[in-house]
């Protein structure tokens, strides 16, 4: 699909100068600079004193995803982006992993993006997002489970590519509803799933001979 060009109304965001410089030159892959991108384009999107974006914002966005292919590619990347020094992580007060500019304000501000949810608004999903992306197997994962370190996300990615999304899900779900919080009893129900069938195919729905003692 060829572009057709800018409309006269189109919009302009500033992008950090340094971006177009030596940092153009380091960043080495292209899903690294996808990412750096779009997430800059995501924090301007933020309002007040203090803006940052959550890591379950950044996996529900359909453009990123699309570009990318993958959501462990989107972990992967902005993980590179923040050992790059071009994003900061810390954490809200929920848990979940925040990004922000690597600017002096922020690493000043870093120990307040917790403090109020008030400080940056949620992005709100396209309709596409809400209706078949959100939430996102990595979403349940940090809810239900634990947060998602960067091994883990591989290890999901892995997932996809075996098994479909809702089996994913469901695991999960499963899991946390015996109090197994940990990906090697998720992959064991999966791998079992596998082995063994499912009832209804993919309704997400476990076998019934399914035992949470098979799992361990």
């Amino acid at each position: 699909m060829s572009f057709d060009g800018f409309p006269p109304d189109v919009r302009y965001f500033p992008i950090p100068a340094p971006i177009f410089g030596p940092l153009l030159e380091e960043i080495d892959t292209l899903e690294e600079l996808k990412t750096v991108i779009r997430v800059l384009w995501m924090i301007q999107q933020k309002k007040g004193p203090i803006k940052f974006v959550t890591q379950n914002e950044i996996l529900a966005d359909r453009t990123l995803i699309n570009a990318l292919g993958k959501t462990e590619l989107v972990i992967s990347s902005i993980q590179a982006a923040v050992s790059r020094g071009i994003f900061i992580k810390t954490q809200h007060e929920n848990g979940s992993p925040v990004y922000a500019t690597n600017s002096d304000f922020n690493r000043r501000s870093a120990g307040n993006f917790g403090i109020s949810p008030d400080d940056s608004y949620t992005l709100e999903p396209e309709p596409w997002e809400a209706a078949e992306i959100l939430p996102s197997v990595y979403s349940l994962y940090e809810q239900n489970i634990g947060i998602l370190t960067p091994i883990i996300g591989e290890q999901i990615g892995e997932a996809e590519d075996k098994y479909p999304a809702v089996w994913i899900a469901d695991a999960i779900k499963e899991s946390a509803s015996q109090n197994k919080r940990s990906w090697a009893y998720i992959s064991g129900i999966l791998e079992r799933w596998h082995r063994e069938g499912r009832e209804g195919k993919d309704d997400g729905k476990p076998s019934r001979r399914t035992s949470k003692s098979r799992y361990i």
